[in-house]
């Protein structure tokens, strides 16, 4: 890549004060709402997974009957775990001796700018992994699950698959979406003319309206992704289809700017897995979930953010070695989380939208 000047000398020259320029930064605004609505959450039990107990029955004991009539005293089974591997992200942090040295001879400023900068070029590169691997066509055996899978069999790794429900057949957190009705996700891949109030109201009828489970408003989606150009269009025009403000104030004091769609705001989200499609998302029913690190070694716990919510996930950053063979100090750091599903009903995805 080929750049005026190495990174040495844009830290010496003539930078003291300035604040560094972040050219690749991504905000994440998957992990900054779920942070924000408190679904961004430390793992207390112990095991190689993440774990959220799902209830997917009723007491079958309860109905109308004579006071007279014997009362049922069947035994339920109606609760479930939904479970998905822990993974892990981690990298290293690697400042050689003689770049140090350099430094010190522009002053301890320089010195600590370039320990800063090389903290914050690892702060990018771990921000940007988060994002790719929630958008991820599918999931490897090491990284967390994906919220757009680009099939029906990659969703046994992923939130939103791209069938309907009755087709989906994958194995997701652990529970068949095939033998479960209650546990898949919806979909439609109607055309969508998003700009007109007819299409406005299909997207209602044929997503949104299938994703809610109750008379509330904490039973509606409450958040959503879509691109530049459904956003335009839904900016366009005001009408029935989206009653009451057409901004959100908890978004944008989080920096977001998004247009409500009912309860949801949506969000303009920049990954190309976006292009045509409108993302509802029940926050209540969808968590981050983290390891926090044991208490036995030298790591302390960082908060990673860059102005987008990232910091919710503690990062551990180990402490500062010297290399057995080479001119190098190196720092590690590393993060154990996974998205995972409480219920996957809530959430729904239209991909033919125009």
């Amino acid at each position: 890549m080929a750049v005026p000047f190495t990174q040495d000398q844009s830290t010496f020259l003539d930078n003291y004060g300035k604040r560094l320029s972040n050219a690749v930064m991504r905000a994440d605004g998957i992990v900054k709402v779920l942070f924000a609505k408190g679904s961004v959450e430390e793992e207390n039990s112990g095991g190689p997974n993440f774990l959220e107990r799902v209830l997917f029955g009723t007491n079958q004991n309860v109905a109308w009957r004579s006071h007279t009539a014997q009362i049922p005293t069947l035994e339920d089974e109606v609760v479930t775990m939904a479970s998905v591997p822990q993974r892990t992200i981690d990298g290293t942090i690697a400042l050689n001796k003689v770049r140090l040295a350099r430094a010190r001879k522009g002053g301890e400023w320089a010195l600590g700018n370039l320990i800063e900068e090389c903290k914050e070029a690892a702060e990018a590169g771990y921000v940007q992994a988060w994002a790719n691997s929630l958008r991820a066509d599918s999931v490897d055996g090491v990284n967390p699950y994906t919220l757009l899978p680009s099939s029906n069999a990659n969703s046994a790794s992923g939130i939103l698959a791209p069938a309907t429900p009755a087709t989906q057949t994958a194995v997701t957190a652990g529970i068949s979406r095939a033998d479960n009705s209650w546990w898949r996700s919806q979909y439609t891949n109607t055309s969508i003319d998003i700009s007109t109030e007819a299409g406005r109201a299909q997207l209602h009828r044929l997503l949104y309206y299938l994703c809610v489970f109750g008379s509330g408003v904490d039973d509606e989606p409450d958040f959503g992704l879509t691109t530049d150009l459904v956003l335009s269009d839904l900016g366009a025009a005001f009408d029935t289809n989206r009653r009451g403000e057409m901004t959100d104030k908890f978004l944008l004091q989080l920096g977001l700017r998004g247009i409500t769609f009912q309860n949801a705001v949506l969000i303009r989200d920049s990954s190309t897995k976006l292009q045509n499609k409108v993302c509802f998302i029940t926050t209540r029913d969808l968590k981050i979930k983290y390891l926090a690190a044991d208490t036995m070694g030298d790591d302390q716990k960082n908060t990673w953010d860059q102005e987008n919510g990232m910091g919710g996930i503690p990062v551990n950053m180990g402490k500062w070695i010297e290399d057995i063979d080479s001119l190098y100090y190196v720092a590690k750091f590393w993060a154990t989380a996974s998205m995972i599903p409480r219920n996957l009903r809530t959430h729904g995805l239209a991909d033919n939208v125009v």
